[in-house]
């Protein structure tokens, strides 16, 4: 269903866990995707931050203009498909009538994707973005072994170049293909109320339609690659909570001021963990081969064992309710579309089963097939995207209790037991992304629409 690694790796003596801010600075995590979105104008492209003051109402303007022009070209094609469907519908051609209405609902998808994102819910958005930005965690706490967002954030970013890269070189296929024939065709096949080949008006008609495809385009991508990016994000702060819960024992020693021989003796107890397998999603495990070379007996900062356990464990607590708070934010902001976007996944299957068995072998040229294929797999591959993430995160939010059991508990359990077991109850609450909080979405939930599909 989905693999978890773990992998230890010598890093050089200098690297220096107090100062891992310093060695790991805070970045942006959505610069590829809200580069995305601008494309579709589904959020501010903020011009005025690089026009001067006395031109601040002419930034406005052209960032209207621009979200305007994108709103146009899309609704427009919309309704010439609406046409193109009541105009045709007596003429009985079930197959060209079926692919319109897919095209319809595909833009029809689209705008309404533009609408949340830009004007029905920029707030939630822009907290969303912000909240994860400004809190994120960048390194673990100090202990024999550490990991950092940094396997994570590249993971994201390579997933959703890939995931956008395919999604927009599938629209220019079908954008060349009537260069290709030369035959004055458009990509999208729909009524005009004028004649579109005509010089100029040819040209014209194709610029709005190219610019409506890379419209649908950026819109799947950004949605449905938002969810991806915040998963795969969110599974590298487990990650970094899964080491620091590890390493709690040995946080608490440092913060206690440990002698060299305590450390060691300690290390030699959790080593047992440090051997076990597929215990993080994807970020790898380093050495901090600097606690065992060092003496802490003038850095405690801590009275006794239970006040240096209860700060080290404090701030493990507190990472795991910002990584629940974070995906209650990304729950609140998605589920309603996701409900939204199940039943439009369904209605566009039937619709693509029906004309794969209109289409029979006579009449089925090579680039329809390539075209319900298209189809087909654009919107199984979103839905996978969304019920796969889905359930990683289901799966990462129930690890949180194991990963404490990594660390030698049973050499403290009687001054922190209270501390421990009330940590172990609350980790059992899974957190489950739901589509209107009416269905959990899952790996079931797309087995479920596959074999739906194909039976």
């Amino acid at each position: 269903m989905c693999k978890f690694k773990s992998q230890q790796q010598e890093q050089p003596s200098s690297y220096q866990m107090a100062n891992a801010a310093k060695f790991h600075p805070r970045r942006d995590l959505f610069r590829f995707i809200r580069n995305t979105m601008l494309v579709a104008a589904m959020c501010p492209l903020r011009l005025t931050d690089y026009f001067p003051k006395y031109l601040y109402y002419l930034a406005i303007f052209l960032e209207l203009l621009f979200e305007v022009f994108l709103y146009f070209v899309t609704i427009h094609i919309w309704i010439l498909y609406l046409l193109t469907l009541y105009l045709y519908y007596q003429e009985g051609d079930l197959e060209f009538l079926v692919n319109c209405l897919i095209q319809a609902i595909i833009y029809f998808w689209t705008i309404a994707m533009k609408l949340y994102f830009r004007r029905m819910q920029p707030t939630k958005l822009k907290h969303l973005m912000d909240f994860i930005n400004l809190k994120y965690v960048t390194c673990s706490a100090n202990g024999f072994t550490y990991v950092t967002m940094n396997e994570s954030l590249s993971m994201s970013n390579k997933w959703i170049k890939i995931y956008v890269y395919c999604c927009f070189i599938g629209t220019i296929f079908w954008l060349i293909l009537p260069i290709a024939y030369g035959d004055h065709s458009l990509p999208l096949r729909c009524w005009y109320p004028f004649d579109y080949k005509e010089p100029l008006i040819y040209e014209t008609m194709y610029f709005f339609q190219a610019i409506g495809q890379l419209q649908v385009a950026a819109a799947f991508s950004a949605s449905s690659g938002f969810h991806m990016v915040l998963a795969i994000l969110i599974s590298g702060q487990y990650d970094i909570l899964y080491c620091s819960l590890k390493n709690v024992m040995a946080t608490a020693y440092i913060n206690l001021g440990a002698s060299r021989s305590e450390l060691k003796k300690l290390s030699e107890s959790q080593v047992i963990a440090d051997k076990e397998p597929s215990q993080y999603y994807c970020s790898v495990e380093l050495q901090n081969n600097e606690i065992l070379n060092t003496t802490f007996t003038t850095t405690g900062t801590a009275e006794n064992f239970y006040s240096a356990f209860r700060a080290a464990f404090k701030s493990c607590v507190q990472h795991h309710r910002y990584i629940i708070k974070a995906l209650q934010k990304m729950e609140y902001f998605y589920n309603p579309i996701w409900f939204l976007k199940t039943g439009e996944v369904i209605f566009l299957m039937c619709l693509v089963a029906f004309v794969s068995v209109k289409s029979t072998t006579a009449n089925s040229s090579f680039m329809k097939i390539v075209s319900l294929g298209q189809y087909l797999l654009l919107v199984a591959w979103e839905m996978l995207i969304i019920c796969y993430f889905g359930e990683i995160i289901y799966l990462n939010s129930q690890r949180c209790g194991e990963a404490l059991l990594r660390s030698p508990w049973y050499l403290h359990l009687r001054e922190m037991k209270m501390d421990f077991l009330l940590f172990l109850l609350n980790s059992q609450r899974t957190f489950k992304l739901t589509a209107g909080k009416i269905y959990v979405l899952n790996v079931d939930r797309f087995r479920g629409f596959s074999l739906g599909f194909f039976l």
